[in-house]
């Protein structure tokens, strides 16, 4: 029941990457035939990653996965930046994207938290309010396409409309929308767009960062080395890794519409049967503008910590607090959308995937109102 912290590899992607395990194994860098042949595997799965969110395999860079992304798109653009330079970015990010934030602050780089509404959304009012003070120097702002905690979707579109006129550069951690919505680089009009193989049944370990040709010539590597994907990523690319991850947006792609249905369905399931256990809750996350399949309810009087405890071997849950230095702290995604440290210690997040059913959305209310009610 956690499908938003990592799905497992579908059985095509496991299939497609075996034979890059064994003898078709070889350096998609070097001449000879094998390396060749390997080469157009990786562009293949180029191909199929650019054809999910409408972006020309060229513009693609692939990485570990979306942190290292993140860290490419923002690092990239600001660690060499002229005093001045700002960095706007939502109050919800992933913490990938937060203590870049910080240590980039550390040189120099002026920050601005966006303030989002209590469905976890930014509002146009408030970018409108942030454009209003007419930044001095240039601005990078960072907005996810989707929380990763209660599933809200912001307006990127919208944003970047309004961002256009200040000629600011626009970047989206994407690593839970891409495979589970439409996601289209040009729709959304953003410069730069994280994603991460395995929260869409691909393999851990790689992911990518769509870089627009707007931007390109301004980004720096992280590190350095051969000068693979231009530099910009070098390295040895892991074909098995990419080859899989290939075949998972090829696979998202077919499957999009039907699995949003298919997940949607089991989690109202989940929370019919929830409510008619007796259990009262609320939903967090704006209802319009949710990722399918992610439910963050509040359980009046419960403890997240504890249920997830007591559930342990039977289910697995995300809780809203996490444990920093010993002592538990509320998430600040639920603080953002301010719930107080009590409320929050009573969140708890599923997350359903593609294989989930009706019996296990059942067997898992019941298993937590059983809990809830003793």
């Amino acid at each position: 029941m956690d499908h938003n912290a990592s799905t497992p590899p579908a059985p095509e992607v496991i299939e497609a990457m075996l034979p890059w395990l064994g003898a078709a194994h070889a350096n998609p860098h070097a001449e000879h035939l094998a390396g060749r042949r390997a080469a157009a595997a990786v562009d293949d799965a180029l191909g199929a990653i650019g054809s999910l969110i409408g972006a020309d395999p060229q513009d693609l860079v692939l990485t570990s996965g979306a942190t290292e992304s993140n860290n490419l798109a923002l690092q990239g653009l600001l660690a060499e930046a002229p005093a001045g330079t700002q960095l706007w970015f939502s109050s919800i990010e992933h913490k990938a994207v937060i203590e870049v934030a910080h240590f980039l602050a550390g040189r120099g780089i002026q920050l601005n938290k966006l303030p989002v509404d209590s469905t976890g959304r930014i509002r146009s009012t408030a970018m409108r309010d942030a454009l209003a003070v007419k930044p001095s120097g240039s601005v990078v702002v960072s907005v996810m396409h989707a929380n990763n905690e209660i599933g809200s979707i912001q307006p990127i579109a919208e944003l970047s409309q309004l961002l256009a006129h200040c000629d600011a550069i626009l970047h989206s951690d994407a690593a839970q929308s891409v495979g589970k919505i439409p996601v289209d680089v040009e729709e959304l009009g953003v410069d730069l767009l994280s994603l991460s193989s395995h929260k869409f049944y691909g393999p851990s370990g790689i992911g990518a960062l769509y870089v627009s040709p707007r931007v390109r010539a301004r980004l720096r590597p992280l590190f350095f080395g051969g000068g693979q994907q231009d530099g910009l990523r070098p390295g040895t690319v892991p074909v098995f890794l990419a080859v899989g991850f290939g075949a998972a947006c090829a696979l998202a792609k077919r499957r999009l519409l039907d699995d949003a249905l298919q997940l949607e369905t089991v989690a109202e399931a989940f929370c019919t049967r929830l409510l008619g256990l007796g259990v009262a809750f609320n939903v967090l996350g704006d209802p319009q503008h949710r990722l399918p399949g992610l439910r963050s309810i509040a359980i009046g009087g419960a403890d997240g910590d504890d249920l997830v405890t007591r559930l342990a071997p039977r289910l697995s849950l995300s809780t809203g607090s996490a444990c920093t230095s010993g002592e538990l702290r509320s998430s600040h995604v639920l603080t953002a959308i301010g719930l107080s440290d009590h409320e929050a210690r009573g969140v708890i997040r599923v997350g359903f995937g593609r294989s989930s059913t009706f019996l296990e959305a059942q067997t898992a209310a019941e298993l937590i109102a059983g809990i809830v009610r003793a």
